[in-house]
Order: C-alpha cells, then structure tokens, then sequence
C-alpha cells in the first residue's frame, strides 16, 4: 500500500476499505484570508467599488457541495473567497441598479472558463452587502486578461445609468 505524503493538500488514505487514496471534495485553503493581496482603489460619484485581488474565484463546479440527501452547502472555497472580499467592499447596500465590470487574470495557461467565476462573485458583492440582490445587476462584463503568477480578479461596479 502507498501512503500518500503527509499533509498532502487534495488526497487521503481510507482507513475503512481497501486503503486507496480518495479525492477530498472540500479541501481547506491553503493560505488564510488575511494574507491575501489586493487593493481597494479611490472611487468616484458613479463608482461604488474599484479593487484587484490576487485570488481565484473558486468555480462553480466546487462551489456547492452535497450535505446530505436534499440539501447543499457552501464549499470551504467558497467562503473563503468571500472572506477575502469582505477586507476590500464596504458594506454599502445600495439599493439601484449597477453594472459589474471583471477583469479576470489567469494563473496560468490552463484552459478555463471565465463565465464559472460569475456567480462566485456576485455573491460575494451581496454578502460582503454592497448590494442587496444579485439581481441589480444590469449590465455585466466579464473579460479575460493577460496572464498573472497566481491569477488576479480586478472588480469595478458601477451606478447603472438607464440612458432615458
């Protein structure tokens, strides 16, 4: 039987069975909220938030876990990136229409798809409680950037104008 390293981040032993190595669904992050980087930028009248983070916002393929027969359950990824944007949105609640622009840089040169990190992150405005309800939402860009060691989400929203 090979052991796996101790310590190792994605796999177990199953004690109970036949000793092979099993996937851990939810792993925990590795490095805690507080340490990671990013900046909150000055923003004007029609800005309400303007910050990059050098984080990934968890897909959503691991964003809800089982927990049971009918019910689900944040991942420990996903409330981790929620923690991480609550040191850069302020509690605003602001109650009109916005429009979300996101700039996503990639880690790497993996393949991804960048409309996995949209409801990741619109959640995370709601309950970091810039705004109330994913659906003020009424405008959305989402646009793939240049590659950043780590990868890196840049996050601006803005007063929805209706052109009237």
């Amino acid at each position: 039987m090979i052991k796996p390293k101790w310590g190792s981040y994605r796999f177990s032993v199953d004690k109970n069975k036949t000793g092979k190595k099993r996937t851990n669904r939810d792993p925990s992050p590795q490095i805690p909220a507080f340490l990671i980087k990013g900046q909150s930028y000055e923003c004007d009248v029609n800005t309400l938030l303007s910050c990059s983070v050098n984080i990934i916002p968890p897909s959503m393929n691991n964003y809800w876990l089982d927990s049971g027969k009918t019910s689900k359950r944040l991942s420990k990824r996903a409330n981790h990136f929620v923690e991480v944007m609550k040191r850069f949105i302020q509690p605003l609640q602001y109650k009109g229409d916005v429009q979300v622009i996101i700039d996503y840089h990639m880690p790497d040169k993996k393949v991804r798809d960048i409309d996995n990190i949209l409801k990741p992150c619109l959640d995370a405005l709601t309950k970091c409680g810039l705004i109330d309800d994913d659906s003020q939402v009424k405008s959305l860009s989402v646009n793939a950037r240049p590659i950043v060691a780590g990868g890196q989400i840049d996050i601006q929203v803005r007063k929805h104008n209706t052109g009237a």
